[in-house]
């Protein structure tokens, strides 16, 4: 979440003590516990009114917070629905729309701002209400796509069926069918994917997974009919209105996979009518390129399979399929009997992805190294690469590493985000603590390290360790003083190693255990325990997201070491065809010349030379007339 469960507190409490609310006042119906004890205090000393809302007074929140939602302030939505849904005040109207709204649009607020557990939790709330509440139908729809965002469907599947949801627009039959797939399940995913009608807005996705599954019990033709329903759309087909943006992405992909099969079954001609098929603003244009030559090496067309190798390389350059490119358009080259450029094509392969293999073992073994590469995906992610890329960068490019982590970046960088909050707001509560209790608190408890400062501090040295690592590698230093400088960082390195990982066993062997609470003064003491927990159990999880994600790099450079050492394999067998095949083409031509012949390929040349003295130079002839005599001629 963007903002602490402290921080939206602070909103909820604001809006309790500024609020006007009646004389009248009645039970509450469901006493929030973050505010009911702060609120029980303040009305023994006189300082509150735990009155209830009026209608007009909770519309008017609940467009405020709308108001916030569109223009993109999620936080401050979410502080505003906050104190509307748990404020004690407002609880006699939990039964009317506007509650009910506040309620499904808390959810949403906290799903943007980065929540996706409390909004479910808040959504849920929605849900429990029944199939006949005014919001059910949008609270399910939000629930599923929070679900599917956050990559939990088998948990939300298990949540759904507990509260005996009922399952409008067959939502809950494809959350059930993509946790099956997920997990392997695919019987079960057959069966919740089969009840996805074209009613539903998943239908185009359904469909998709359903020709995946087929693909790999190697079904071809029902594949094909299932990737056929989502890419042959015709234009006036109701299927386009029961669907969203997402299907632009479904059906590209379904064009692909058709291609793909038709590939499969070594029907090129058909593969290369679902690749040529491919919008030019798609995503998936790469891929539909590189596969379209492969498709038109397999057809025979070599000098058409160049061609759009060179349009892939001039307009993806930076793509991770760029060096399979590379080699497939010498391989090309070999095929048109060009072996002199294939031979260049294959030298100049090698020169280039030869020396990654030594870096990429280096970075497996090196978590540093690890760590500046997944900078480099994060920045490729946000900002596309320009200038040239030193060895680093073209690993980066090169990578295919998994979606989760960058999922898992996102954590961490909202955690990070999350510990700077709960930095702040646990000095307020000391702060508060002072003025309530009539005494000064310090800021750090004497002999009590701050861990969490700590543990910021340690993924920060390792930030400036990557920096200075990657300044000595761009100089090219050599010598004894660059030796020296290296084994300094991998000294600094391994302590700081050492110390994250003491850090972290600090931060696991200490337990936030908080007073009870009881009265004003204990209630602010408690709440500042829990923000000081609260940071640690944020930088203790920011160290365990660290580590997963460079599990992840790892993983895919384990993947991307064997991807280049076939590459280089094939390489170097095709140099060798491309040097056999010109020393054959070589003798070819001695054997034609020598029976009489001239080979096609000299004919030419040979006949102009045969024209021109010893003393003359040949110029090729230039035209009597320019284009720019024709401009604007009409």
């Amino acid at each position: 979440m963007k903002k602490s469960t402290i921080v939206l507190f602070f909103a909820s409490l604001a809006g309790e003590l500024l609020g006007a609310a009646p004389a009248a006042a009645k039970p509450n119906a469901r006493p929030p516990t973050e505010a009911s004890g702060y609120l029980d205090e303040l009305e023994k000393r006189g300082l509150v009114d735990k009155g209830l809302g009026t209608p007009e007074r909770l519309a008017a929140e609940v467009r405020a917070a709308d108001d916030d939602l569109v223009a993109g302030r999620p936080a401050i939505a979410a502080a505003r629905l906050y104190a509307i849904v748990e404020g004690p005040r407002w609880q006699d109207l939990s039964e009317t729309d506007d509650f009910q709204d506040a309620e499904y649009r808390l959810g949403i607020a906290l799903h943007r701002g980065g929540g996706g557990a409390s909004a479910r939790r808040y959504l849920a709330r929605s849900l429990a209400r029944g199939p006949k509440a005014p919001f059910y139908q949008a609270a399910l729809r939000a629930y599923v796509d929070v679900c599917l965002d956050e990559r939990v469907a088998p948990e939300c599947v298990a949540e759904l069926d507990k509260m005996q949801a009922e399952d409008l627009d067959e939502e809950i039959a494809y959350l059930r069918g993509r946790a099956d797939f997920d997990a392997g399940i695919f019987s079960g995913a057959e069966q919740s994917l089969g009840r996805v009608s074209p009613r539903s807005r998943f239908y185009s996705s359904a469909l998709y997974l359903r020709g995946v599954m087929r693909v790999n019990k190697r079904d071809w033709t029902a594949a094909q009919d299932a990737f056929c329903a989502v890419a042959d759309t015709k234009e006036g087909d109701s299927l386009r209105f029961f669907i969203d943006g997402r299907y632009y992405n479904v059906r590209d992909l379904s064009r692909l996979a058709l291609g793909r099969i038709a590939h499969e079954q070594g029907q090129y001609e058909d593969a290369f009518y679902h690749y040529f098929l491919i919008p030019s603003d798609s995503p998936k244009l790469p891929d539909a390129l590189f596969e379209a030559a492969w498709s038109s090496l397999q057809r025979r067309e070599y000098d058409l399979g160049a061609r759009l190798i060179d349009e892939f390389l001039k307009a993806f350059p930076r793509s991770p399929r760029a060096f399979e490119a590379r080699l497939l358009k010498a391989t090309l080259e070999v095929k048109t009997c060009r072996f002199r450029a294939a031979e260049g094509g294959f030298e100049e392969f090698i020169r280039a992805y030869e020396p990654l293999m030594q870096s990429i073992d280096r970075a497996i073994a090196d978590p540093e190294t690890r760590r500046a590469l997944g900078k480099r995906l994060l920045e490729r992610e946000q900002v596309a690469p320009t200038g040239p890329a030193d060895i680093e960068g073209r690993i980066a490019e090169l990578l295919q590493v998994d979606a989760r982590f960058f999922r898992l970046e996102a954590l961490a960088r909202g955690l990070r985000a999350e510990a700077l909050d709960a930095a702040h707001v646990e000095s307020d509560w000391r702060s508060l603590e002072g003025r309530v209790g009539g005494t000064k608190i310090e800021a750090v408890a004497s002999g009590k390290l701050d861990l969490p400062s700590l543990a910021a501090g340690t993924d920060e040295l390792a930030n400036e360790l990557a920096r200075a690592r990657a300044a000595l590698r761009a100089r090219n230093a050599k010598g004894p003083e660059a030796d020296e400088l290296r084994r300094s960082f991998d000294a600094l390195e391994a302590r700081r190693r050492e110390l994250a990982a003491n850090v972290g066993h600090a931060l696991d062997a200490r337990e936030s255990t908080p007073r009870d609470a009881s009265g004003l003064a204990q209630l602010v003491a408690a709440d500042r325990e829990r923000a000081g927990a609260l940071r640690e159990r944020v930088a203790r999880l920011g160290l365990k997201l660290d580590a997963a994600s460079g599990e992840l790099v790892r993983a895919a450079l384990i993947d991307l070491r064997g991807r280049v050492e076939e590459m280089l394999r094939r390489a170097r067998l095709g140099k060798i065809d491309a040097v056999v095949g010109e020393k054959r083409k070589l003798e070819r031509q001695i054997e034609d010349l020598a029976a009489g012949r001239f080979p096609p390929e000299l004919f030419g040349r040979l006949h102009i030379e045969g024209l021109i003295g010893d003393d003359e130079e040949y110029w090729p002839p230039e035209a009597e007339r320019w284009a720019d005599e024709y401009e604007n001629y009409k």
